[in-house]
């Protein structure tokens, strides 16, 4: 009798934990209208070790390393709409820590992007990103580089805030 008490028991925590699906997920076709508002980095990682500051150290994070400066990390990145006929609206804003070219809470970016086939962010005036995953609250993308005189892929992780 104690092994089918066991079973009764243990049949509802199955349950749960087998229907924690996806329901974050966003498909393909909600993609352009899941994308739009503010995101903030999560992390932000290169394929390759690099030394991007300087300093004589090599690291694939970017973002938990002084690789990239603090005043950049808090950056905010929007996606807006223009209309059905029009190029989205791309935008980084300098958020609360002005890294001095920018005052704070003033846009260091502006671009034009659309979404291509559903995986691929076009911009006007930077590299594409490839969408690696989607979620409603976490896009994460690939983006062809060039740092510390070689080529890279780096990946940034946003969280929408």
């Amino acid at each position: 009798m104690k092994p089918n008490i066991f079973i009764i028991l243990a049949f509802p925590m199955m349950l749960f934990f087998s229907c924690n699906s996806d329901d974050d997920s966003v498909t393909e076709s909600d993609r352009s209208q899941a994308l739009l508002g503010q995101w903030e980095y999560e992390s932000i990682d290169s394929n390759t070790a690099v030394d991007i500051n300087g300093d004589g150290t090599v690291n694939v994070d970017l973002f938990n390393t002084n690789e990239i400066r603090q005043c950049l990390k808090d950056n905010l990145t929007f996606f807006s709409s223009r209309g059905a006929e029009e190029k989205g609206a791309f935008s980084i804003n300098e958020n609360g820590l002005s890294c001095g070219e920018v005052p704070a809470f003033q846009n260091v970016e502006d671009d034009s992007y659309e979404l291509i086939d559903n995986r691929i962010i076009r911009f006007d005036n930077r590299n594409d990103w490839i969408i690696v995953e989607f979620s409603q609250n976490r896009l994460v993308v690939d983006q062809e580089d060039f740092l510390d005189d070689q080529d890279v892929v780096i990946t940034y992780s946003f969280k929408r805030s």
